[in-house]
């Protein structure tokens, strides 16, 4: 059964107090370049190699042979255009392929009109690392001002946090280098309720940073991330401006929205 989650409280107090930041491990993988195409969408909602539904609006990926949960970094060679990709489904079984992606991948990537093009894929933490991360990841949300709420079906109030000086530098193969950081980790209760504008819905926290950041520049304090996890704890991030009192206030402040981002939808925060 599908359930969603809130953050484990313990993981903010021992980010807290160790002062770390996020790292990632990146196994020590050659890169492979070849071609990179993506599903059709008429695989969405097909059952994947993995057992995992195909969601073409999640950043996945198949692959010939590494574990599913691992993420690669997929760098469109022509263009320079990069996306993080979990692998959850096997393939392509077709000379030259190295990578399919999903149609939300395939975006990031400016792949939809060409729908084939040359890439060079990078491991950036295996599976198991990705697993243990997958928390980490999404409380170290880089915004320096407002804060960030975070949804949560299990209780009727979500809970408000902010992460305060500190970052994390990453090279290109994906790794981190050494740092010491002091975050300062606020939660309060705020009531579950009004209207918010669902900006995306992306698998991997390392792509929903960048999003975080930018809205809370455009729209501060008004940054929901609403975690979903699947049957295998999968969890997938759905990225709200909010809340709003009524619907007619958020459908307003959609057309704002609208001018950056495509295909957003007003949510019944009181429903997810």
């Amino acid at each position: 059964m599908m359930r969603q989650t809130l953050f484990l409280l313990s993981c903010i107090c021992a980010l807290a107090l160790s002062g770390v930041a996020l790292s990632s491990f990146a196994p020590n993988i050659a890169a492979e370049i070849g071609k990179c195409g993506y599903y059709a969408d008429s695989f969405h909602g097909r059952p994947t190699a993995s057992g995992e539904k195909y969601d073409k609006n999640a950043l996945t990926c198949s692959h010939k042979s590494l574990a599913f949960g691992t993420k690669l970094r997929v760098t469109r060679l022509d263009n320079k255009k990069s996306v993080v990709v979990r692998v959850n489904d096997r393939g392509p079984f077709i000379e030259g392929y190295v990578v399919d992606v999903s149609r939300a991948a395939a975006e990031e990537l400016d792949l939809i009109k060409a729908g084939t093009a040359r890439v060079k894929t990078e491991v950036v933490e295996s599976a198991k690392s990705a697993q243990l991360n997958d928390t980490e990841d999404a409380m170290l949300l880089n915004t320096t001002t407002g804060r960030a709420q975070l949804v949560s079906a299990q209780t009727d109030a979500p809970a408000t946090y902010s992460t305060i000086s500190g970052k994390s530098q990453t090279t290109a193969k994906g790794t981190v280098t050494p740092s010491s950081n002091l975050y300062k980790v606020d939660i309060k209760p705020s009531a579950k309720q009004g209207f918010g504008i669902q900006v995306t819905s992306l698998s991997d926290a390392n792509n929903v940073l960048p999003v975080i950041n930018k809205l809370q520049s455009q729209f501060p304090g008004k940054v929901l991330v609403n975690v979903v996890r699947n049957e295998l704890d999968q969890p997938t991030y759905k990225v709200f401006v909010g809340p709003f009192a009524d619907k007619k206030a958020a459908e307003t402040a959609q057309k704002t929205v609208n001018k950056k981002y495509k295909k957003t939808i007003v949510v019944d925060l009181g429903e997810i």
